[in-house]
């Protein structure tokens, strides 16, 4: 009973479609058709089709912590599942880096697909800005920031129930929450079936309720990760040992 943490914060003058410099669309929970301009403005980018299904995305460091296994899975369960797939990253591992560069020459003429090994910052602001799901199956994550970025830019969250994603997405069907504070999809076992029990229920949302989707985006969007928020945390941590 005496441990607590203090989640991260993410800076809303960088992080915010409403503001963001490098997406071609602004856009905010109540002005939303900007999203899906950037969606198809990802699309041209990447050289995906455009048509309709939703993009499932991962931006990541690629290291074993952020469950690599289950990222490489996700791509191919979102494209048998009639969705897309980004993803963004590279590791300092040469297998992992390898395995994925030898995804990305197998996956290079699918429509539906693009992988990027390496990092580029406005890409991944485009990426927030176009996807509908983020995968995060971490095995471990004392908070994490791309859920955070993930909610903020209306993308539903779909996250290994660990450390700090636990404790900031809440999944649609299960949590204990008010519907308007469910954001997302979780799962337990880190395995392939774990991660299939969210990310399937996450695409099958888009497809068959699109209106419930469209009010998890809209609930993760309203939800407050800003520094403003963790500051005051640590304040009351100073002020408590103060007295």
């Amino acid at each position: 009973g005496k441990f607590g943490g203090v989640l991260n914060g993410i800076d809303y003058g960088s992080w915010n479609p409403e503001v963001d410099k490098y997406i071609p669309h602004r856009y905010s929970a109540t002005t939303f058709e900007g999203k899906f301009a950037n969606k198809k403005a990802l699309r041209g980018r990447l050289l995906l089709q455009d048509k309709f299904k939703p993009i499932v995305a991962v931006i990541s460091r690629l290291d074993p912590q952020k469950g690599v296994q289950l990222i490489s899975h996700s791509v191919f369960y979102s494209l048998a599942n009639n969705a897309q797939f980004v993803l963004l990253g590279a590791g300092s591992d040469h297998n992992i880096n390898h395995h994925f560069y030898r995804l990305k020459e197998g996956l290079n003429d699918n429509p539906d697909c693009h992988l990027e090994i390496g990092y580029d910052e406005q890409l991944s602001h485009l990426i927030y800005a176009g996807a509908d799901i983020f995968v995060i199956p971490s095995a471990f994550e004392p908070c994490g920031l791309t859920q955070l970025i993930a909610m903020k830019y209306g993308v539903v969250p779909v996250v290994r129930s660990t450390g700090g994603l636990a404790d900031t997405v809440f999944d649609a069907n299960f949590a204990h929450k008010p519907y308007e504070e469910r954001t997302g999809y979780t799962f337990e076992n880190f395995d392939n079936a774990g991660l299939e029990s969210a990310l399937g229920r996450a695409i099958g949302l888009w497809y068959k309720f699109p209106r419930y989707f469209h009010q998890l985006r809209i609930n993760a969007m309203n939800q407050d990760y800003s520094w403003n928020r963790s500051g005051q945390n640590y304040m009351n941590i100073y002020n408590h040992i103060k007295k």
